[in-house]
Order: C-alpha cells, then structure tokens, then sequence
C-alpha cells in the first residue's frame, strides 16, 4: 500500500469512527433520557400510591387493588396497576385483561427481601416498562406504562443516525482523499526529484520548497545535501583533472630520461650519472606530488570524521603544535631565523592535521625566504599568522594562492607540487575556520590560518 494511500485509509477511518461514535453517543444520550422520564413518571405513581392507607377489608386482594385504583389515580388510563403479594397471588383492577408478569424477584420485594427495580416486559403483545415496589408489608405493587412511542421514537432515530453515519463514512473517505493528496503534494515531489536523480545521477536537480512545516524543512535539508554532492562531485572531477593534468608532466619527464638510458648503452660515466641524479630527483618530487595528492583526497574525510565524534578531535594547544613546528622547521632550515610570539589557546580539532597545516604554512615561508631572512610567527585568539621576508606575492596571484596546483610564475622554478597552502584552506575549513594571505608592511607576504572558535587555556595547564 502507497504512503498516500495509507494516509487517505487513516484519515477516513478516524473521521468514520468519530462519525459512528458520535451517532452511538447521541442514541444512547436519547434513550436515556426518554426511559428515564418513564421511570421518573413511574415511581412517582407508585410512590403516591404508597401514601394511601388500605381500608377495613385490605387483607382481601380484591380490595386492595380496587381502593389502589380508585384512590391512586395513577396517571393517564394506559398505565397498568396490580398487587402482588409475598405467596404469590396477584389482584389486579377487575377490567384489566391480563396480569403482568410475576417473578422471583417481584415476590422477594413483596416479602420485603428486595428492593424497588425496572424491568421491560411484553404483555399482550406490547411492550411495557414496569416498576416493581413494596406497598406494605407482604404486598407489593407493581405500575406498568406501555413504551411504543418510545420505540417509535428511538427507531426513528435509529434510522436517521444509521443514514447519517453512512454518509460520514463516504465524507471520511472523501476528506481522507483530499486530505492524503494534499498532505502528499511534497513527498511526491521529492519522490519524483529522488527518483530522477537515481535515474540520471543529474545532481542540480532541487526539489520545489513550500512553507516552513516538517516537509518543508527536510525539502530544504535535501537541497542542501545535493548542492553538498554536486559540489564535492566537481571539486573531486576538477582534483583528478588536475591530478591528471599535473602528473603528465614528470611521468613523461621520467619516461624519456628512462629511454635515453635504455638507447645509450655507452653513455659517458658522468653524464649518466647525472641522469641517474635527475631520475632520482623527479622520482622524489613525484614522490611527494602523490603524497600530497593522496592527503589532500582524504583530508576532509578524516578531519570531517574526527569533529563529529568519529574520529580523534581533541581539546588542541594550538600555541604548544606551533612551537613543535617551528623547532622543526629551525632544524631543516638552518640559513633562517625564527621567531615566536606564542599565547596560550585552546582549538578544537585533529592534532596531527593542525600540525601539517602549520608545517605547510612554515615551509611556504622557507621556500620563499632569501638565506639570514627572519620568519615571524605569532600566535592569538585561535590564529596563527607566518610572515617570510621574501619578494611577496604579486597581488594578481593574491586570490589563488590556496588554489590546487596554483603555482604563480615566479614559484615554476622552485619545489614543491601547488598543493602545499590547499591542504592549509582544506583543514582551516574543515575546522570551522579560514585562511588569507596578504603583503606585509615592510616588504614579504603574511599568511594567516584561522581555526574556528578558541578558547584560553585553563591555569591548571601552566602548574
């Protein structure tokens, strides 16, 4: 069965149950009411009855029930009298043709064992509602009153709260159909649009948002989940084209140094040597060229797992990760100075990927540092900010810096693979953060990452 259609049966069945509910209730609430204007109608006659004192001769039934029925009065003519008495014997007004019936229960009042109740019974072929009540000691009387108008009455209603409740059944139905297809309007939407994805992998596909309720809500989630695929489908096209368009480059470089040495068998010592130098040399750009590739792959994996519990993110000292990486960076760059200006912070993240974007940020500063040059880095509020001494960057190569495989003219002769300050954007980002670059005054260009929210470090760090 369809959503829809599982929808169209709830709402018919709920509004036909209410429907019959209501007509049972409002039945049962006439009933009531008429049965018990009878009831009322019927003590009250034996009630009065009660009051009047049998005469001389009330030991005889027969007088009994002649003085009950002269003096009682007891209401319109069809109602009914008799006496009954704890033996048994029943006298009844000399005219009435039938007696009403006699039961253990009606006895067991005349003895005085029982108290009044209502009963229905059918005599001569009518049906009569009675009470049953204690006259005096060992006789009880008994009041009838014929219900047909009632009967009537509640049949007639019967059959108009039968008619109605029918057709609230074809109304339930009817609302439950328009009620599903409204209610279904925005599920089959975004059906359609899922499906039309799946057939055609067509990711710019949106679905049609309307209103602010639950629907509307996940509609709006489900746009921006495929704007999110579409984007990490092109970003991961153009990384591949990329990957492709760089890797040409000293795949064919190694292949025609590889056949050179093939083709020249007596090759002078020193110049193969130094084409062995360079097929050492291309094999280890190459080398990292991959290792940059595969980590810029995974980075956003592997960060974007960590921060939402799945992975290792941890409470960071992003100024102790600095500090780690400058010593490092002292070590491999002998020729330059370094120096720190580090506050205690604390970052939220994967520590070993805030350490490679670091290092990145620092080695960009080696590369373009002229030796004795001084590298200034400083540390605040969840940033850390490298400046270099070098030439700076032009500012039209400004706005691509953090670009993959973006190397500005002047950089085409030095190491490196373009992807080292994308690495630097993809983790600032994965972090909540951001990245810029700029020229600094005095000449060299600073670079700037920022992580998310920080916070200071607690004083219990520093004892």
């Amino acid at each position: 069965m369809s959503f829809r259609r599982r929808i169209i049966l709830a709402v018919a069945v709920a509004f036909a149950v209410a429907v019959v509910a209501a007509s049972a209730v409002a039945y049962l609430g006439v009933e009531s009411t008429l049965r018990g204007d009878v009831d009322a109608g019927l003590r009250a006659r034996v009630e009065r009855l009660a009051d009047f004192p049998p005469g001389p001769a009330a030991n005889t039934g027969t007088e009994v029930a002649d003085v009950a029925r002269r003096r009682g009065r007891l209401g319109p003519p069809e109602a009914y009298l008799q006496v009954l008495y704890a033996d048994g014997t029943v006298t009844k007004p000399p005219e009435e043709p039938a007696g009403l019936p006699v039961t253990a229960r009606a006895r067991a009042v005349a003895a005085g064992a029982a108290g009044t109740y209502f009963s229905d019974a059918t005599v001569a072929g009518t049906h009569v509602r009675i009470v049953t009540a204690l006259l005096r000691e060992g006789a009880a009387v008994q009041a009838a009153r014929p219900v047909a108008d009632i009967d009537g009455t509640l049949h007639h209603l019967g059959v108009i709260l039968a008619l109605v409740a029918a057709g609230g059944v074809v109304l339930a139905g009817a609302l439950g159909w328009l009620v599903g297809r409204t209610a279904v309007r925005p599920v089959s939407r975004l059906s359609a649009t899922l499906e039309h994805v799946a057939a055609t992998h067509d990711l710019s596909q949106r679905v049609e948002v309307e209103g602010s309720d639950e629907l509307a809500r996940m509609a709006r989630r489900f746009n921006e989940m495929l704007a999110a695929l579409d984007e990490s489908r092109r970003a991961q096209r153009q990384l591949v084209a990329d990957a492709s368009h760089e890797l040409r480059t000293p795949l064919t470089s190694l292949r025609t140094n590889i056949e050179v040495l093939a083709r020249s068998a007596d090759m002078p010592a020193g110049e193969r040597a130094r084409l062995l130098d360079d097929l050492v040399s291309q094999l280890e750009d190459l080398t990292v060229l991959v290792g940059d590739l595969v980590d810029l792959a995974r980075e956003e994996q592997r960060v974007d797992a960590a921060l939402t519990g799945a992975g290792d993110a941890e409470d960071v000292r992003l100024d102790a990760v600095v500090e780690r990486a400058v010593d490092r960076a002292r070590r491999h760059a002998p020729l330059l100075s370094f120096t720190a200006d580090l506050s205690p912070v604390l970052v939220h993240g994967v520590p070993e990927r805030i350490d490679r974007a670091v290092a990145n940020l620092l080695d960009n500063a080696i590369k373009w540092s002229p030796p004795g040059a001084v590298v200034e880095v400083f540390v605040g509020d969840g940033e850390v900010s490298v400046r270099d001494h070098g030439p700076g960057i032009d500012p039209v190569d400004l706005p691509f810096v953090f670009d993959r495989f973006y190397r500005a003219p002047a950089a085409r002769g030095l190491p490196g693979s373009g992807l080292g300050l994308a690495i630097v954007r993809q983790v600032a980002e994965a972090h909540g953060g951001s990245v810029s670059a700029g020229p600094a005054d005095g000449g060299g260009t600073v670079l700037r990452l920022k992580l998310g929210e920080a916070a200071p470090v607690p004083d219990a760090a520093f004892t």
